[in-house]
C-alpha cells in the first residue's frame, strides 16, 4: 500500500484496490467467492443436503448430510472441481474433501 501525504487526496477505488489486495482480505473474499460458487453451480437440490462449506488453501471442504450424496459427488468430485473453476473463471479449487 503506497504512503499518502497528509492532505494529500487519494482516488476511493484506489483506497479500495490497495485494502482489498491486502492478503487478510484477499483469502476472505476468495472464500466467499468459492461458497457463493459451489452454490450457484450445485443448486438449490444439492444445497438442501450440505451443512458446511469451507475453502482453505485450494481445498474445498463440503460437509453433507446425506452419504448417498457423498458417494454420487466423490465418483464426480473431478467434475464438480471444475464446473466451480468455470463459474469462478480461475483455478480457485484443487481438491474436494467430502464429509
Amino acid at each position: 500500500m503506497e504512503m499518502v501525504k497528509r492532505g494529500e487526496i487519494k482516488n476511493i477505488s484506489k483506497v479500495l484496490d490497495d485494502v482489498l489486495s491486502q492478503k487478510h482480505f484477499k483469502i476472505g473474499i476468495d472464500n466467499l467467492r468459492v461458497q457463493e460458487a459451489w452454490v450457484k453451480t450445485m443448486g438449490k437440490n444439492i444445497q438442501k443436503y450440505t451443512y458446511t462449506v469451507k475453502y482453505k488453501r485450494g481445498v474445498l471442504y463440503i460437509k453433507l448430510k446425506s452419504s448417498v450424496l457423498k458417494e454420487e459427488l466423490t465418483f464426480e468430485k473431478e467434475k464438480v472441481i471444475n464446473l466451480i473453476n468455470q463459474e469462478l473463471g480461475k483455478k480457485y479449487v484443487k481438491d474436494l474433501v467430502l464429509n
